[in-house]
């Protein structure tokens, strides 16, 4: 259904052209971005990046994430976002205007494969522009969230949810961790890491559906990621992946 896909990215980038993407009085999303850095601050070193290294940053917005050394081309189909920005390329994840093999690290977070309608496409696209032996860090939104128990979306492989966006409702697709993995390794794909956040704040959005509530309970996260059972049903989860 390619125009119900374009009128959907159309949509997307419309929205994303016009908004403040990581607002620091949203607490939810303040949270996230935090963890996101977190995380690539920690697997940087495992990187191997040099100052000839190339990075693409997949669906940057305005967000550099202090990547470093190498240069960064920043993408987004949000294309306004990328005024001022060096190396700025706007596109759609799934169809990246790059050449194959052109960079040595790409990094993909703040759940952006959960706009993209072709995600088979997508983590395929990354696959071909990540040369071998490159890496890949990858964030999206999981199925498997405590959010989505008693619902007919909960593990599914792929599912389209109504969730929220700075306190906007917005349809995504969510995805859950074994049918990610099969993606990313049919993309050439292995993951080596990984780190998983927001786990009972979903939970009692869910039942509560007042965000603002829910914002409260973010502080148990670093108690939780280390239960074996609970950690699996994160809303969100980061990959560092090794490509092949």
């Amino acid at each position: 259904m390619p125009g119900v896909a374009d009128a959907y990215l159309r949509a997307v980038r419309e929205k994303y052209n016009a908004i403040e993407i990581w607002p620091e009085s949203d607490r939810w999303l303040a949270h996230v971005k935090t963890w996101i850095a977190g995380a690539i601050a920690e697997w940087q070193p495992r990187l191997g990046l040099t100052p000839n290294s190339r990075i693409l940053n997949a669906g940057s917005g305005d967000e550099s994430y202090s990547i470093a050394p190498g240069m960064v081309i920043n993408s987004d189909i949000a294309d306004r976002k990328l005024v001022g920005m060096p190396c700025g390329v706007a596109g759609d994840l799934a169809r990246l205007p790059l050449q194959t093999g052109a960079v040595d690290v790409c990094v993909c977070v703040g759940s952006v494969v959960n706009y993209v309608p072709e995600v088979p496409r997508a983590i395929d696209e990354i696959g071909r522009v990540v040369k071998p032996g490159g890496s890949l860090i990858l964030e999206f939104e999981n199925s498997a969230s405590l959010e989505y128990v008693g619902t007919p979306h909960f593990g599914r492989d792929v599912s389209q949810v109504s969730t929220f966006f700075i306190y906007e409702n917005e349809n995504i697709w969510v995805y859950n961790e074994r049918h990610m993995r099969r993606l990313l390794s049919n993309a050439g794909f292995e993951v080596e890491a990984v780190s998983r956040a927001h786990f009972i704040a979903p939970l009692v959005h869910g039942y509560a559906q007042n965000i603002h509530y829910a914002a409260r309970f973010l502080w148990l996260d670093r108690f939780i990621r280390h239960i074996p059972f609970l950690n699996r049903h994160s809303a969100n989860v980061i990959y560092l992946c090794r490509r092949r």
